[in-house]
Formats: structure tokens, C-alpha cells, sequence
């Protein structure tokens, strides 16, 4: 018998694959709130506009516009790979597991992650950026939930940070290198600053008892230093990871030297299918680069 969410999340896909005509019809007055803002308002101003959006399986997310219009118009992340992540996760974490988010943005899969865990598990994420106070917002009252303002790489001595304006906030990272090339990063500078850093062995010490079945890493750069920071963890453990693995033209080489330390510590590569079933895949970069893939949640594991 298939999972409920597996059902409700099939509404995000529907709306994330409409034509424009078609998400105003089915939402006037949201989508046009959405668009306006997005390409007239934010534009001259700059400034983000905090408000909230009902998730697909029912809670209600702050979020700021325009970096979560997707979530704001389908009540989920839209992008296909976050929708087949999602379906990974909701097919993979039962009441009592525990989740480790490195770079939890706003708190969406915090929140899928909390949902599914329940009461008896444990959710910990980690978000060094400004974008920490709506994560803060949005995990208040939840008890399964640890939030943290710092960074997770190779040190606990701090880090020197990028942070974007807001339409660009998912890219907030200690490696800005990949995104020079961009148009409009000249027009989006980010802003340099210093956070707090830690580390998943570091995380795993001072946590007794928690021991993440999966752990999502989103850092734009960061991913071997996180692999780092983690080697007792990655060598004695069977922790999974999903890890965000860019194309070979966006400045990948901080993603091959994460896959190479997991594999060789025993981890395999897959892909997530549309299903959110893992399909075996020993090319990563190949996959990327057939399929026309900027990047692609990758999982790995142990057999």
C-alpha cells in the first residue's frame, strides 16, 4: 500500500507542470499576488515580502517571496528533483527516525521530515544565513526539532559566508565560485560575512542518542568539507545521504571529491526514479550531462 503523501504531493506536480494560463485559472488572486511582486515590485525595491503558504499534507510555512513563490503557488517545492526528494524522504523516514538538514533554508523538508518522524524522532538543521529567522518561525513549538545558526564543514572555527539577496538565497554558500559566469550575479553581489561552523562528528558528540538515518546536504560547495567533518561518522556508520551533485559546467569539484571519500568508504550512488525509488547509478557526472541536468539530488548508501 503506497504512503498518503505519495498521493497529495501528486497536487504539487500537477500545478508545478501547468501552463501559466492554467495556474491562474486555478488561482487567480494568489498567482497574480506572486507574479506582480516577483517581476514589479521586487525588482525596484529589493525588499522581501514575508507571508505563508499552506503545505501540501497541511501545515501552514512562512515563507519570504519571491525565493518561495514555488512553494507559495503549489504548496511544495516544485522543481522536479525536490519533488522526487521529497517523495525519497516520505517513503523512507517512519515515527522514531532521525534527520539530520545541513542547509535547512525556510525549513521545508525540516518540516516533511518533523511531519513523518513524529513525536519519538528527531529532526536537526543546521542554517547559518539570515534566512535562519523564518526556520526559526517555522519550527517554533515543534519538540522533534533542534535548530542551530551555524554552518557544517570540516571545522568547529568558523566560516567566512556568502549571503544573496533573497531570490537568490538558496544559493547562500562559502563557495561563490560557480555562480560568477551567472548573469545576474553582477546585480546580486552577495553580502560577505562570518558564521559559527561545526561539524557532523562534532554534531553526533554533542547529541547523545541521535543518530541520523538520513542526512539532506544542500551547502553549494561546501559537500566535502561536510564529508569531512564527518569521516568517523561516514567510516563506522550507514547513515544515508542525499546530497545536491552539481553538473560538470557548474564547478563540480567540490561534489567529486565528496562522492570519491564516500565510495571510498563503502557508499553507492543512485538516482531518485519519479516514484521516489532509488535506481542504481554509477556515473553521476554522466547522468547529469545526458539528461541536461544543471544538478540532481543524489543518494548514497551502503549496500
Amino acid at each position: 500500500m503506497g504512503h498518503p503523501l505519495i498521493d497529495k504531493i501528486s497536487t504539487v506536480e500537477r500545478l508545478s507542470t501547468m501552463s501559466k494560463a492554467g495556474r491562474f485559472l486555478s488561482m487567480p488572486v494568489r498567482y497574480a499576488k506572486a507574479i506582480l511582486f516577483r517581476k514589479l515590485i521586487y525588482p525596484r525595491n529589493k525588499k522581501e515580502l514575508i507571508t505563508t503558504a499552506r503545505l501540501f499534507y497541511g501545515p501552514e510555512m512562512t515563507i519570504a517571496l519571491p525565493a518561495a513563490t514555488d512553494i507559495f503557488l503549489t504548496g511544495g517545492k516544485s522543481h522536479d528533483s525536490e519533488i522526487r526528494l521529497a517523495k525519497f524522504i516520505i517513503l523512507n523516514l517512519v515515527p522514531g527516525d532521525h534527520f539530520l538538514d545541513i542547509g535547512g533554508h525556510y525549513g521545508y523538508f525540516t518540516l516533511l521530515a518533523a511531519y513523518l518522524v513524529g513525536e519519538k524522532g528527531k529532526v536537526l538543521t543546521f542554517e547559518p544565513s539570515q534566512n535562519y529567522s523564518l526556520l526559526k518561525k517555522n519550527t517554533d513549538g515543534l519538540s522533534n526539532v533542534t535548530i542551530y545558526q551555524e554552518a557544517v564543514s570540516n571545522t568547529n572555527e568558523g566560516l567566512v559566508f556568502y549571503e544573496f539577496p533573497n531570490l537568490y538565497s538558496e544559493y547562500n554558500s562559502v563557495d561563490i565560485s560557480q555562480f560568477e559566469n551567472e548573469a545576474w550575479f553582477k546585480e546580486s553581489k552577495p553580502k560577505k560575512i562570518e558564521v559559527a561552523s561545526t561539524t557532523i562528528d562534532d554534531i553526533l558528540k554533542s547529541t547523545p542518542g541521535f543518530l541520523p538515518k538520513l542526512i539532506k546536504i544542500d551547502v553549494e560547495g561546501g559537500e566535502y568539507t561536510v564529508m569531512q567533518g564527518g569521516i568517523n561518522f561516514i567510516e563506522t556508520h550507514s547513515g544515508i545521504f542525499i546530497m545536491e551533485y552539481l553538473a560538470p559546467d557548474r564547478h563540480n569539484e567540490a561534489h567529486k571529491k565528496a562522492l570519491n571519500l564516500l565510495r571510498d568508504n563503502g557508499y553507492y550512488s543512485y538516482q531518485i526514479g519519479p516514484d521516489g525509488q532509488l535506481v542504481s547509478l554509477s556515473d553521476v557526472d554522466k547522468y547529469l550531462t545526458e539528461n541536461g541536468l544543471e544538478s540532481d539530488n543524489i543518494v548514497f548508501k551502503k549496500p
